[in-house]
């Protein structure tokens, strides 16, 4: 499944809950939408780089593999408010390109460069309760469909890629701003990433900041 293909299956998810009842209070809006930015951490990148030495050493190459544990991720996402204290919500997730690096001892030295590249489509139940001041605290879960695609092009060409659907949890703070605006920090946690076998696999947490709009 490619990135479009999950940003499509994501609206057609929230679409499904459109017409579903509403409690909420009728001068409320119930629709909402965000974007936000953050911070990715590989728990085990280890385990990325153990598959791919493995595979390079199948073929003949003696390999020591290092990737990057971190990058910036980015998220669009949008939900439904049936009341102050539930919703449903669909996302895109961006959760990092990382870079990493092959040195090769054998049969030649040499270093080649490669990129894992991480992404996400989301769909989940979000409870909500309202605290003081306009902040309320957030928990969420539900599913993931996540992506995993490698391109290390040296020094024998590796392009592995995996899909997995694995649980999604969360949990956060928002505050409101007013009834069209609110801002939102978030952790969310991206169960095993990847394939034991092809690529590798580890949990990705993802820490970030989103502007949400209601209407």
């Amino acid at each position: 499944m490619n990135r479009i293909s999950l940003i499509w299956a994501c609206v057609a998810a929230l679409a499904a809950v459109a017409g579903m009842p509403v409690a909420q209070a009728a001068d409320d809006p119930n629709w909402y939408a965000g974007i936000g930015l953050g911070r990715t951490d590989v728990k085990r990148a280890s385990s990325w780089s153990q598959v791919t030495d493995a595979t390079l050493f199948s073929r003949g190459f003696t390999t020591n593999t290092l990737i990057d544990s971190h990058d910036t991720s980015w998220k669009l996402y949008g939900g439904y408010q049936f009341n102050e204290n539930f919703g449903v919500e669909a996302g895109y997730h961006d959760l990092g390109r990382f870079k990493g690096n092959t040195i090769v001892s054998a049969p030649a030295a040499s270093t080649a460069g490669g990129n894992w590249v991480a992404y996400a489509g989301s769909l989940s139940a979000v409870g909500s309760y309202p605290l003081f001041n306009r902040f309320s605290v957030l928990g969420k879960a539900g599913l993931a469909v996540t992506r995993l695609k490698v391109d290390l092009p040296l020094p024998s060409p590796y392009s592995p890629s995996a899909t997995r659907v694995q649980p999604l949890l969360g949990l956060g703070v928002k505050f409101d701003f007013n009834k069209q605006f609110s801002m939102r920090g978030e952790f969310e946690r991206f169960n095993n990433v990847g394939d034991g076998d092809k690529t590798g696999q580890t949990p990705i947490n993802v820490w970030s900041l989103s502007a949400q709009f209601r209407f």
